[in-house]
This record gives structure tokens, sequence and C-alpha cells, in this order.
């Protein structure tokens, strides 16, 4: 091996060395964006003591998608009877399912304001958990 080829070989593995460990001192900046704030939902208390889980699915552009079992496309209902079988058979306006709609709704607050208290999210938008309705055995019609 000429001096040449040995030298650059020394130089290379010194900067992949570098290169290597800045990347395990600046480790917390590698962690995609969309783990860092599906952990800032999940540190919440208030989300966190929630049967449901809600999710960052994408962040884009200053704006996050988050999931959620409540869409145009899907009465909530069906979800409120699944985290709590006792409004099984209620009426839409039974004072329970009331209740149980509006934990619901400051839940989905809650999220939109762990998600806006975050310095680059700018907006929210939500999306279909169809995931969750899957795991659940509870049919829903084509997107």
């Amino acid at each position: 091996m000429d001096r040449l080829n040995r030298n650059a070989i020394i130089i290379s593995a010194i900067i992949l060395i570098l290169l290597v460990l800045s990347m395990v001192w600046h480790r917390i900046d590698m962690t995609p964006r969309i783990w860092q704030l599906n952990d800032a939902l999940k540190q919440d208390p208030m989300l966190a003591a929630y049967p449901y889980e809600f999710r960052a699915l994408l962040f884009l552009n200053g704006i996050v998608t988050l999931t959620s079992p409540h869409a145009s496309e899907m009465p909530l209902e069906p979800f409120l009877v699944q985290i709590d079988p006792t409004l099984a058979g209620k009426a839409a306006d039974d004072p329970a399912m009331r209740a149980a709609s509006d934990r619901f709704r400051a839940h989905e607050m809650q999220a939109i304001q762990v998600m806006l208290a975050e310095p680059d999210v700018e907006s929210v938008i939500w999306a279909l958990d169809r995931a969750w309705y899957q795991k659940q055995g509870i049919k829903l019609g084509r997107p």
C-alpha cells in the first residue's frame, strides 16, 4: 500500500469516527419530529388517562395530522359504546351519552392544545383512525 492510500484511509477513518461521535453527542436531534410529537401526547396526564390514544400520523409544513375515532364519515356513538359498554342501547341525547361525548371532545381539545404548544406546530387536522376500528372488530364503510 503506498503512502497516499494509507493516509487517505487513516483520514477517512478519523472523519468517520468524528461523524459517529457527533451523532451520538446530538442523539436527541436525530429523533424524528413525529416521534417527539407522539411523546408529547403520551406525556400529557389528561390524555394518558383516556382509553383512546391520540397519535400524530404526519407532520408537514407546520400541520399535524392526529388520529381520532370520530370524523365526518363515522358517528361518535359506536366509539363511546366500545370504550364504555354501559352506554350500549342509549340514545344520542341521553345524559350519559352526552356526558361521554363531552369528555371525548374535551380530550380532543386537549390533544389540540398539546400540539399547538409545540413551537413549530401551526395547525391540527384530524384523520379517522381506521386501524382502531379494525382492532375492535367494528366494520367501516369504504373511504
